[in-house]
């Protein structure tokens, strides 16, 4: 049970769109904190909806890399289970 358990928290993932998804929101995010001030008394809403929006992708990267890490930890330990 344990080694079906350590094989499947080993197997390889494949995130590229995820990656994508994330270099497009950091991008998405950077061009409306370089424009929001030309909108004027609206700019801190919108300057704090792109801080939102970096949140997100940096928190989906950091749960991206976690995920990773365990899997590395997995093929570790099915290297060293009987």
């Amino acid at each position: 049970m344990l080694r079906r358990f350590l094989t499947w928290l080993a197997k390889r993932g494949r995130h590229t769109t995820f990656h994508v998804v994330v270099v497009s929101l950091l991008a998405t995010a950077a061009f409306i904190m370089f424009t929001a001030g030309d909108l004027g008394p609206m700019a801190p809403l919108v300057i704090a909806i792109a801080f939102y929006l970096i949140f997100a992708a940096v928190a989906a990267e950091l749960t991206l890399g976690v995920a990773g890490a365990i899997r590395i930890l997995a093929r570790r330990a099915l290297r060293r289970a009987p």
